[in-house]
């Protein structure tokens, strides 16, 4: 999940507490709704509160990073999860676990457990993260190979007691989900295969395949956002579709740097049954910039010029 407090939230608190290499941040936050006609005011009783720890090196060579979060949210017409079914009180316990191997081996996992209740409905519900990849640094690109599952849980009986979607929260889904961004992380199996190598100094390429499907095909299609993009047609195909991404990145300087990338998705049996089922392509260009690698230091000890480190 790389939780963040999120970018909608409004008016948040966080606390963070360091020792060593170790971090826990504390945070709660009133969380505005993905509405273009009002963007500053939170709906009462959407909040989002958080306990997440970060240590390094309790698992030789890896990030250890357990986390509880608690939402809760009233049934509303601007939060799609819960209209019409009732108040949300939502404990999600997670652990996101990554580090390095023997051999130029490198692994990185996550795994979410969501308890508590939905209106009438009891929460059961769950998400699951794996990669390994490989670099071959004997080879003059230094290509790193990857392979890599998730997972997060749908409804399977709509009309019973316990809800089991998963609910995303507020993580960016972006590449991890292709860069379509048509995939949320709701009812859903995912299988990727990738590679990336370092052409030159300057010049990175990777490329992707994956597959989707539907974890229940008696759940809903979910978009990237987790709004409902296709309702739920019991008995169809679960295969959404596969997606093919390329990406080219080339840096600029240590901070900035520039790229271009292609994405198409092709159509599975659930996409040509449900809707018209066509193929969609999705070309991009983009610059980013990192104040950290880039040597950019804020104002310390009263210096007024924003570029200088006097603390040096």
């Amino acid at each position: 999940m790389r939780f963040t407090t999120p970018s909608s939230a409004r008016s948040p608190a966080r606390l963070d507490l360091h020792h060593a290499n170790n971090r826990v941040s504390v945070f709660a936050a009133s969380v505005v709704p993905g509405d273009s006609s009002d963007l500053h005011n939170a709906l009462a009783g959407n909040n989002l509160y958080g306990v997440y720890g970060s240590f390094k090196n309790v698992v030789p060579k890896a990030d250890f990073e357990p986390y509880v979060l608690w939402r809760v949210a009233p049934s509303s017409s601007a939060l799609a999860e819960t209209l019409g079914r009732g108040h949300l009180n939502e404990v999600t316990t997670g652990l996101h676990w990554k580090g390095t191997l023997p051999a130029n081996f490198d692994y990185d996992t996550e795994f979410d457990g969501q308890t508590g209740s939905l209106g009438a409905s009891s929460i059961r519900a769950w998400a699951g993260y794996a990669s390994v990849g490989k670099t071959f640094r004997n080879v003059a690109t230094s290509p790193r190979a990857f392979i890599e599952g998730n997972y997060a849980s749908g409804t399977k009986n709509p009309v019973g007691r316990d809800w089991n979607t998963f609910d995303q929260l507020y993580p960016s889904n972006h590449d991890k989900y292709g860069f379509e961004d048509q995939i949320g992380r709701r009812n859903l199996e995912q299988f990727r295969v990738g590679a990336e190598e370092d052409l030159t100094k300057k010049w990175k390429v990777k490329q992707a395949f994956e597959g989707y499907w539907l974890a229940t095909s008696n759940d809903n299609f979910y978009a990237s956002s987790g709004a409902i993009a296709i309702p739920a047609h019991p008995g169809a195909s679960r295969h959404v579709g596969n997606e093919l991404d390329l990406v080219a990145e080339y840096l600029l300087n240590p901070g900035l740097t520039f790229g271009v990338g292609y994405a198409r998705l092709f159509a599975g049996q659930f996409l040509n049954t449900t809707t018209p089922g066509h193929d969609s392509s999705y070309p991009y260009a983009y610059f980013q910039y990192n104040f950290s690698k880039s040597g950019f230091h804020y104002p310390v000890n009263g210096n007024k010029n924003p570029g200088i480190d006097t603390s040096k």
